[in-house]
């Protein structure tokens, strides 16, 4: 008897010693997903301790059928377990992505973030209360047919213009969603500066060429010597646009006629953001844009003359950022572009290049996928030293049920690897469809794994249902050895800058 309690002890110690060091010697994926019915989205996630908890936590919009109100305008996620922390009411689709910035001053991060109908919220990050709306609903709003209700896209924070001790905001104004493809006339864009503290406009400068503007703009110092530039685009879908420097004190004084143009948008615009990165010896930063009218550019940051250009063929139009990497063997850095072709609003199918940095020629080229304006991000998932670029794709597949079959639609994110012109499945398939929430890399809990922030609509029969929203956080057994460079939208800064 008392052979079998000592035996029996000694499993039972065995056990928990390995329950205790099952982590050391296998991986085991801190995973979750959280589904909210009544919404979808097109907001890219970004990660921020919001608990205090040493983990990150992940903020993004969110939004019903378009003009609809929903009660899950912006949500913040517990990092740990995917529960909701708070979320925020808003009057229509909240597209944009949070900036963080404590206004504040209570050691919290809040959340600055922008949509449709002129939304515009800063959130208190820990109780997740309004700190300010820069227009808030009144009686009579018309949120359909008012030219003057626009909507705002994606923030820079800026030095402090009124004296409050606060960085203030940069922001793009533009874009009327009832105008249909064949109208020309359409509301003015703007750049706006706003108070970070009361939400209050600061200057508001409409764009030179009088056109909309879906842009979120850019702010960067090229010559190190503290003149701020202004990135910023016109244009849209059909509508002729172009590509603009501007200095931030011209837009302070509400008159951006002096802006340069950088490059012409040829019959359409430039919608998606830019990316700021070294492409020449001259050790100042250069500009790749993405036009709508199948185009890349890469102008000169010290010149703005364009050192080359990709021409893909007007049969397609891009609506996402360039994503940089090194594809090939050279120490010149690289682009992965995502494209559809087809004219707006008829796009067939995704196309997905790779360019040469060094003259914008074609390394590779894949057609996978429909119709989706998530951008791409770059990192090394075949662990070979080198980089390979993340995509989003949607698709259709027949599913049969009992007797019957019908054609639903998937999503999934394929790693495209350049070296050895291979593309791979990062996770399984998802029933659904993702159309503009572009991944987010990161490291939550900082424990030295990836981890994969993960958003999509999981409704198979609607591709734009806006409804079924689901949020994943996938663990990789990844190892971190060094900063993830371009795991987010717009780049781990959030403002464009490739920090090589």
């Amino acid at each position: 008897m008392r052979t079998f309690i000592l035996t029996a002890l000694s499993i039972i110690v065995l056990a928990i010693v390995a329950f205790i060091l099952k982590d050391w010697f296998f991986f085991t994926p801190d995973n979750w997903e959280r589904q909210i019915s009544d919404i979808g989205s097109a907001s890219s996630p970004r990660a921020v301790d919001l608990t205090g908890d040493g983990v990150l936590d992940i903020v993004m919009g969110g939004g019903a059928r378009e003009f609809s109100p929903t009660n899950y305008g912006v949500l913040a996620f517990d990092g740990k377990d995917g529960k909701i922390l708070w979320n925020v009411a808003s009057r229509n689709q909240v597209i944009g992505s949070p900036t963080f910035y404590d206004i504040n001053n209570d050691d919290i991060p809040d959340v600055i973030i922008g949509g449709r109908t002129a939304i515009l919220f800063a959130i208190d990050g820990k109780s997740g209360n309004v700190i300010w709306e820069h227009t808030p609903s009144y009686v009579g709003m018309d949120i359909i047919n008012d030219r003057s209700i626009l909507n705002f896209y994606n923030i820079q924070l800026i030095p402090d213009q009124d004296g409050d001790g606060l960085k203030d905001l940069l922001t793009a104004y533009g874009g009327f969603i009832k105008a249909q493809p064949t109208d020309t006339d359409r509301p003015i864009g703007s750049l706006m500066v706003i108070s970070s503290k009361d939400g209050s406009t600061l200057a508001k400068a409409e764009v030179p060429d009088g056109r909309e503007t879906y842009m979120s703009p850019l702010i960067y110092d090229f010559q190190g010597d503290g003149e701020l530039s202004v990135l910023f685009g016109t244009g849209g879908e059909t509508i002729n646009g172009h590509f603009y420097k501007a200095n931030l004190q011209s837009v302070l004084e509400e008159d951006l006629s002096d802006a340069e143009v950088l490059a012409e948008g040829r019959g359409k615009g430039f919608i998606a953001p830019p990316v700021i990165a070294n492409m020449n010896e001259d050790n100042i930063k250069d500009i790749i844009v993405n036009s709508v009218n199948g185009k890349v550019f890469c102008i000169d940051g010290s010149t703005n003359e364009i050192l080359w250009e990709a021409n893909l063929g007007e049969e397609f139009e891009g609506y996402t950022s360039p994503s940089p990497g090194h594809f090939n063997s050279d120490d010149t850095l690289d682009f992965f572009v995502s494209y559809g072709h087809g004219v707006w609003p008829a796009i067939d199918f995704a196309y997905q290049v790779m360019l040469d940095g060094s003259d914008g020629s074609i390394i590779s080229a894949h057609t996978a996928g429909t119709f989706q304006y998530a951008s791409p991000v770059t990192f090394d998932f075949s662990q070979d030293g080198k980089d390979d670029a993340l995509v989003i794709t949607n698709g259709k597949e027949d599913e049969t049920t009992g007797m019957s079959t019908i054609e639903i639609y998937v999503n999934e994110m394929l790693a495209f690897d350049p070296h050895s012109q291979t593309q791979f499945r990062i996770h399984e398939k998802n029933a659904g469809s993702n159309l503009g929430s572009t991944p987010l890399l990161t490291d939550l809990d900082n424990d030295g794994y990836l981890d994969i922030i993960y958003s999509y609509m999981n409704d198979p029969i609607n591709y734009y249902s806006f409804k079924s929203l689901r949020i994943e956080r996938i663990e990789m057994d990844i190892q971190l050895d060094e900063p993830i460079k371009w795991g987010e939208y717009m780049g781990p800064g959030y403002d464009g800058v490739y920090k090589d």
